[in-house]
């Protein structure tokens, strides 16, 4: 009775230490009584584009469990292989390209034709069709191999896993550990912004975002990892001996060495200089490509064939659609299936001027909203019924929304278009007007009592506003609370 006892004080003690080192470890997380729109606090360049980074160390970021991230790759711009600890969403903002992963595990899917034009090239072009194509290393120039066993050959063809067309909507979900690259294929740049969810119990180790390079380096560092500091970052190949590398790859001490990037100051993204012969499938419509909707059987509807992207930009498939007002589409784990293994949902919103989406919470999901166009005023409320923030947002800028913060959104320039992104795969929302509001549920009585009005002041406040999501506002300005900042 007495050793039991004395395991109990003991487990005990460690129980109360760990609380403590941990309320030192996060002092004030989720104390967020002052919000504001974040932008990048760190741009790493490369030669064919550059990344930009939100500090995982602010508050609400911290709270929210998420980390952010903005990718600009320039026309023929290669973002290299690089896979994450926690699982992500990306959206494509502006531009098209091409996407591929390696997801372990997974077989290659697909793979050259076996027609072979006089001088050794492949036909098929740029390998769209019927999946015939030169070979990924053909287009770079480098890739066929050092003639150790299956190199050089006429009869070699490049085998890879799946590779899609992005285009402007498209949002894209990745698990932790799966290799990813990015081509941009158009004359444009190709902009994506991406979201990863740290605070995941798959992410095993500390709340920081991790990037493992399978190739290219970051000359500038991982500067949000405490002690990394200007340390430059390197591509996992770099830390294994090039002796290793000879063995596991079957390949010379040369080649062994050019997988180091050692001598490589291009950055993690890179120029494709030539033809960039990917084998892939043919674009698909750019209108009306909606994707048939896919529900998971349980039998073939494994992480190497579950769909992985979703366009949301088609106002035709919303799920609140105004002409006059704008449209609203949510992303979960019901037309997502992969989602329910990420748990991440999205939605995606594009209102006028003068729109409003009514007053709304967030019921089980942290919120990281970014600005794709225009600019919004938006109010929001915290647990202590204190106006948080109050701010004008634009373009490019971030707002994190805490679950059960109150938000209002009205568009204040010609358009308002945004993407949330949220810790929840089927993410709820409640509103506090509308047709479905919780004001509306509330029967007549507790409403006059609740807030000393008359009976017919209830029925107003019930009544009154028949939308459910969307409204029109007055435009007027949202006028600011004495002694509040903004």
């Amino acid at each position: 009775m007495g050793r039991t006892s004395s395991l109990l004080s003991f487990s005990f003690t460690i129980l109360i230490l760990f609380h403590g080192y941990t309320a030192q470890q996060w002092p004030n997380e989720c104390q967020l009584d002052q919000l504001n729109a974040l932008e990048p606090s760190q741009i790493i360049k490369s030669e064919g584009g550059r990344i930009e980074v939100w500090d995982q160390h602010a508050p609400q970021l911290r709270c929210s469990g998420f980390a952010f991230e903005r990718f600009v790759i320039e026309p023929q711009g290669l973002y290299l292989p690089t896979f994450l600890n926690a699982g992500k969403l990306t959206f494509v903002v502006h531009g098209r390209g091409l996407m591929g992963r390696v997801i372990p595990g997974c077989a290659e899917t697909f793979m050259d034709s076996p027609v072979i034009q006089p001088g050794g090239q492949y036909g098929g072009g740029q390998g769209q069709g019927q999946g015939q194509g030169q070979g990924q290393g053909q287009g770079q120039g480098q890739g066929q191999g050092q003639g150790q066993g299956q190199g050089q050959g006429q009869g070699f063809r490049d085998m890879h896993q799946k590779v899609e067309h992005l285009r402007c909507g498209d949002t894209i979900a990745t698990p932790p550990g799966v290799a990813q690259w990015f081509y941009n294929n158009g004359n444009e740049p190709l902009i994506l912004v991406s979201a990863a969810d740290i605070a995941n119990n798959q992410n095993q180790l500390d709340r920081n975002l991790r990037p493992f390079l399978i190739a290219g380096n970051n000359p500038q560092g991982q500067e949000w990892l405490q002690g990394r500091g200007q340390q430059k970052q390197n591509n996992i190949f770099n830390g294994f001996a090039p002796e290793i590398l000879v063995q596991a790859f079957k390949i010379t001490l040369e080649t062994a060495q050019k997988l180091q990037n050692q001598q490589d100051n291009r950055g993690n993204i890179v120029k494709v200089k030539g033809p960039f012969g990917v084998i892939r499938p043919p674009l698909r419509r750019e209108q009306g490509g909606q994707q048939p909707q896919e529900e998971g059987n349980g039998i073939e509807e494994t992480l190497c064939t579950m769909r992985c992207t979703e366009n949301l930009d088609d106002p035709s498939s919303a799920d609140v659609y105004k002409p006059s007002l704008g449209y609203i589409s949510t992303l979960n784990s019901y037309n997502l299936p992969i989602l329910s293994y990420l748990r991440l949902s999205a939605l995606r919103g594009s209102i006028r001027k003068n729109a409003m989406v009514l007053p709304q919470w967030n019921v089980n999901a942290n919120v990281a909203l970014y600005v794709t166009n225009g600019k919004a005023h938006i109010q929001m409320v915290n647990d202590n019924g204190q106006r948080v923030f109050d701010q004008e947002i634009s373009s490019g800028q971030l707002l994190v929304v805490p679950q059960g913060f109150s938000v209002v959104k009205r568009a204040t320039g010609q358009q308002f278009e945004w993407i949330e992104f949220k810790s929840h795969e089927n993410a709820q929302i409640n509103t506090l007007a509308g047709r479905t509001s919780v004001m509306r549920g509330l029967p007549l009585e507790v409403v006059v009592h609740g807030y000393q009005i008359s009976p017919q002041e209830a029925r107003q406040v019930k009544f009154s506003t028949l939308e459910t999501t969307l409204t029109h506002s007055t435009g007027g300005p949202m006028s600011e609370r004495p002694g509040v900042e903004a």
